[in-house]
């Protein structure tokens, strides 16, 4: 396999994820860097027992958790997500109601999930947003598919109890 395909299959998943669990666009860049650079370093090692997205999704999850041991107590505060979206705000014009709806319910969402502890919102993040089976959530998280539907199951209920308090 060439490291240009295992890129463009996996580069969306990888940032998206990043992003999710940091909080910080520019971060979620550097964490994919070297994401990046860990798979192209060991591309021969890739044993294509799973897809390239969850292999390159395992290995993102290896990179947050490495970087999350060292700034844990900045990374895992509440903060503003403030680089994400800027781009359509800072236009000028007058967004729709539409629009101004969507994103604040995306924000709810995203306030909601970064709520959950770690293990959790990643389970949700990988089955729900990335739609991997549960093998292949299994597979990123060293867990067997029974467990990681128990443990979506957990969370799934926990965010719908913390997106209902915030409704309140």
């Amino acid at each position: 396999m060439k490291f240009a395909a295992a890129y463009e299959e996996s580069r969306d998943a990888v940032w998206g994820y990043l992003v999710y669990m940091t909080k910080d666009t520019a971060l979620a860049e550097d964490l994919s860097q070297e994401v990046f650079l860990r798979m192209f370093l060991h591309l021969d090692k890739f044993r294509e027992e799973a897809s390239v997205r969850t292999w390159a999704l395992r290995i993102a999850r290896n990179v947050f958790l490495s970087y999350a041991k060292k700034k844990r107590p900045i990374l895992l505060e509440e903060q503003e997500w403030e680089n994400l979206g800027k781009s359509e705000s800072s236009s000028g014009g007058n967004l729709p109601e539409e629009e101004i709806l969507k994103k604040e319910q995306a924000e709810r969402v995203r306030q909601c999930l970064m709520c959950l502890e770690e293990q959790e919102r990643t389970v949700l993040l990988l089955r729900d947003f990335e739609e991997l089976t549960y093998e292949e959530v299994g597979k990123i998280m060293d867990l067997s598919p029974e467990v990681v539907k128990s443990r979506i199951y957990r969370a799934r209920q926990k965010f719908r109890r913390i997106y209902g308090q915030e409704e309140s």
